[in-house]
């Protein structure tokens, strides 16, 4: 199913109340706020998701949360404010599966429609060495290693694309 993104309809400033008005920004029309003097944009949320490799099998997490609540994908989430992509999968990482990323390889991005957010560009990184025992936490129900053969289908098309990516890689090495 295809979902066209809608843009979040900034209707008031959320640092000041003020109504907005739709000002010239250079380079389109955009919400603009009078007392603040800022512009508000429409742009895609940034999430990573980690590839961790035991072997020949590859980590995955069955959703805790909606959206795909009970469905498989890769340990990740958004990325907060004030932390690096690395970081933000590092964290994902550590929380949903109790794994510490001792480093981290890019893989590729992807970008996704989100019906939550309109639009999500997930990084993908592999995490090349860990520690600890995974544990099912945070957003985990359950977590499992699968070989390339008998890996479930991925909730997500961003995962799907991504683990293309990371097989690709993978040969390479």
């Amino acid at each position: 199913m295809t979902h066209t993104p809608r843009a979040f309809a900034w209707n008031f400033c959320p640092i000041c109340g003020g109504t907005l008005t739709p000002e010239d920004d250079g380079q389109g029309i955009r919400p603009h706020c009078q007392g603040c003097h800022r512009f508000y944009y429409d742009n895609p949320v940034p999430a990573a998701c980690c590839f961790v490799s035991r072997g020949p099998e590859l980590l995955f997490t069955r959703r805790a949360v909606e959206p795909c609540y009970g469905e498989w994908a890769f340990p990740g989430g958004f990325v907060e404010l004030g932390e690096t992509t690395e970081e933000a999968a590092a964290r994902e990482l550590l929380e949903e599966t109790g794994l510490v990323a001792k480093g981290t390889r890019l893989i590729g991005t992807n970008t996704q429609p989100s019906k939550l957010s309109g639009s999500v560009v997930v990084l993908g990184y592999a995490v090349d060495d860990w520690e600890g025992e995974p544990v099912a936490a945070s957003d985990a129900l359950e977590l499992a290693f699968f070989t390339e053969e008998t890996r479930p289908r991925l909730a997500f098309e961003a995962h799907r694309e991504l683990l293309a990516l990371f097989d690709a890689s993978q040969r390479l090495l």
